[in-house]
């Protein structure tokens, strides 16, 4: 009997808990956000998979990587735009940095193909850029999984740290 009235008054906190709200506006942000980037990851997979699936040979190759590029640029855009929660503050700087990068890197693989003939300055450009949004991309996903970044070059600020300079930017 004891314990059935411990299960009812347990079960109406539980229930008057939850029917308040508290603390539900921070866990829907964070679960939001979460949603949003595995979509993000899933979509930026499957563009991964077509791109890797061009051989160059196909007459339609070039127009094609050329399209998967701009939806990656245009996810991007969209994965630096999410409201990012409290509790990661410091990923958005990078998001807007890979995103920004990555449309340096889909403006140069345009010049590099625009000419009917394979420009290798700007391939050589566009391919600096993707790297810097993709090394960005490694940061964020990193930091949402509660990972170090261990990298050398780079010094990653967090909310928690002490120092002066708390942008949280990287600079590869």
């Amino acid at each position: 009997m004891r314990k059935q009235v411990l299960s009812l008054i347990l079960s109406v906190l539980l229930t008057a808990l939850l029917l308040t709200g508290c603390g539900s506006e921070a866990a829907d942000e964070l679960g939001t956000y979460q949603a949003s980037m595995d979509t993000f990851c899933e979509n930026i997979s499957y563009l991964n998979d077509q791109i890797n699936a061009l051989d160059g040979t196909g007459e339609s190759d070039v127009e094609t990587l050329l399209g998967h590029l701009d939806t990656l640029d245009e996810q991007f855009a969209q994965m630096a735009e999410l409201t990012v929660p409290d509790k990661f503050a410091t990923i958005d700087n990078l998001a807007d940095e890979a995103s920004e990068n990555m449309s340096m890197a889909v403006s140069y693989y345009h010049e590099a193909y625009d000419s009917g003939t394979y420009n290798p300055t700007y391939g050589d450009a566009a391919y600096e850029y993707y790297t810097r949004a993709n090394v960005r991309l490694g940061y964020i996903l990193q930091i949402l999984h509660g990972e170090e970044i261990l990298d050398d070059n780079v010094r990653y600020i967090s909310d928690e740290d002490d120092s002066e300079d708390d942008s949280g930017e990287v600079s590869p």
